[in-house]
């Protein structure tokens, strides 16, 4: 209940923003698709998080299955040398005569990088996989399996780009988002219903990978390669220098943003003894829970991007001023909403968790990793504006900082507090990544993206959580947690949006609302 309102608000703010920074809308109408079958993606990844997986799957499942994937995406990032990144950056520097034998060279780097990881696994993978203690069995009976990821992985982020570059973003992410999701729902209800073992689900979600590259290969070659000519391409020195210097690049910043969003279930695995019984699978699904919280910020970050690029190309520095601002503020006020609704309620959302006695301990894992979202929120667009500026090499070194910092975290509060200690290792990792962005923009650039505005915000919302703070949760049963949940929703969001409104915190809000009503009125006319 609480994820579709999400949804829909989350749709409202991605158009009204979109008209309100860009003429006539122009990013919707051109990612519509794409957005449509994004959102499908999440909402049957919910469906898998939080429902099909605790009804099905026992949390030592969960926790394997959670591991694999985790370590092939990992691995994935080296192994394919920054391939698909590279196609978006240099193929418009191509000639057109040229751009099919480039796509050919990508794709022979991401099958040489491919092949020298393989090596780099053979020789290393055991003294990697013992590093998880008295997790190591457990994890090295499915080495095959991220191998095999780990190639699938290198190929999907491969496609995306040669896909995205040839103006077609739909097909790829019909099946990353939509089809691979729905094979993990309907293969792990078959585990539930003795249709499979655990061992045959991991045999499907391998295969449903491999089917998906090989249709995603013959359709790309289909519609792209097959009647055209086609000439070898090889990269002059100068380009070579370039392409080498960017995969670098993306290599450190590429891989430590990876690191920053999988490390922490690693580390669980490794520095508890049961972390793959029980802890994974618990911290899993409450750093899913809060991480709905950030959905808005990746449609705010897509619109404002570009618009940031071209003001530096312009030197427009009052423009970025003004989108540092408006992001902070705007954020702020989508992912507080959302945040609030998810805790006033996170009781009753555990409640209808199938198993939920098993996962109740995931409520401290959405405070602490929510409070960590929000802090990325608040503090605006500022790693898209470094990363758009000369400066952008100092992005890296914060992404680098912030995983170094999220490890060392995790080490000192692991041992001590278990999954808690994870959350809140994140949570003080990113409180300091996003100070030191902050004040490298405010020393470089002068900007500081705080106002009153944010201070209204925040003192609204704590006085609008205080009587939630005594409502009782439903018991009895999913139907009335699911009542009493759509209840608060309702009521938090008739108590603040009128409160948020009347101080005028946000001129695009304003103009939302003030649109939504328009539309109530003539149709009651």
């Amino acid at each position: 209940m609480i994820q579709f309102s999400v949804f829909s608000f989350q749709f409202s703010v991605f158009t009204s923003l979109s008209l309100i920074f860009t003429p006539m809308g122009v990013v919707i109408r051109q990612s519509i698709k794409g957005t449509f079958w994004n959102y499908m993606g999440v909402v049957l990844g919910a469906a898998n998080i939080m429902w099909v997986f605790p009804y099905f799957l026992t949390p030592k499942e969960i926790g394997i299955y959670r591991v694999v994937i985790d370590l092939g995406t990992l691995f994935a990032v080296f192994a394919g040398l920054g391939t698909g990144h590279i196609a978006d950056r240099f193929f418009v520097k191509v000639k057109d005569t040229q751009r099919q034998g480039f796509i050919g060279y990508v794709c022979l780097m991401a099958l040489t990088g491919f092949l020298l990881f393989c090596g780099i696994y053979v020789l290393f993978g055991d003294f990697f996989f013992e590093l998880f203690s008295k997790n190591a069995s457990v994890i090295q009976t499915y080495k095959v399996y991220v191998l095999a990821l780990t190639f699938t992985f290198v190929l999907l982020s491969l496609y995306d780009s040669i896909y995205r570059v040839r103006l077609n973003i739909v097909t790829t992410v019909f099946f990353r988002e939509v089809f691979l999701r729905l094979v993990v729902l309907v293969a792990t209800a078959a585990v539930g219903l003795h249709l499979l073992s655990f061992d045959g689900f991991m045999d499907w979600i391998m295969a449903s990978y491999f089917f998906t590259i090989l249709v995603l290969g013959i359709w790309y070659y289909l519609k792209f390669v097959k009647g055209t000519a086609y000439q070898v391409y090889w990269p002059d020195s100068s380009m070579f220098r370039q392409i080498k210097s960017y995969a670098f690049v993306i290599l450190v910043g590429g891989g430590s943003a990876v690191l920053i969003s999988r490390i922490d279930v690693l580390m669980i695995t490794w520095l508890m003894p049961n972390g793959i019984e029980q802890e994974v699978a618990v911290y899993s699904l409450g750093f899913f829970i809060a991480s709905i919280i950030e959905i808005p910020r990746r449609s705010i970050s897509q619109i404002a991007t570009p618009l940031i690029a071209n003001a530096w190309h312009n030197n427009d520095i009052a423009y970025i001023d003004d989108i540092y601002k408006r992001s902070s503020i705007n954020q702020l006020i989508v992912g507080g909403g959302i945040f609030l609704l998810i805790w006033i309620s996170i009781d009753d959302l555990i409640a209808i968790i199938p198993n939920h006695e098993l996962y109740v301990h995931c409520k401290s894992v959405v405070l602490w990793v929510g409070i960590a979202r929000m802090l990325n929120m608040i503090t605006g667009l500022n790693g898209e504006i470094i990363l758009q500026s000369k400066y952008y090499m100092f992005n890296i070194v914060s992404v680098v900082v912030l995983v170094l910092l999220i490890v060392f975290f995790n080490f000192i509060f692991i041992p001590l507090m278990g999954i808690e200690g994870a959350a809140i290792g994140t949570c003080l990792a990113i409180l300091g990544y996003n100070i030191l962005k902050t004040v490298f923009l405010q020393v470089k650039l002068h900007m500081m993206p705080f106002s009153w505005q944010i201070a209204k915000v925040l003192v609204v919302g704590v006085l609008v959580y205080i009587p939630f703070f005594f409502w009782p949760t439903a018991g009895g049963g999913w139907w009335l947690a699911l009542v009493n949940i759509s209840l608060k929703s309702l009521v938090c969001f008739l108590l603040i949006t009128p409160v948020l409104y009347k101080l005028g915190v946000s001129e695009e809000m304003n103009k939302l609302i003030d649109k939504a009503l328009g539309i109530f009125l003539r149709r009651l006319e």
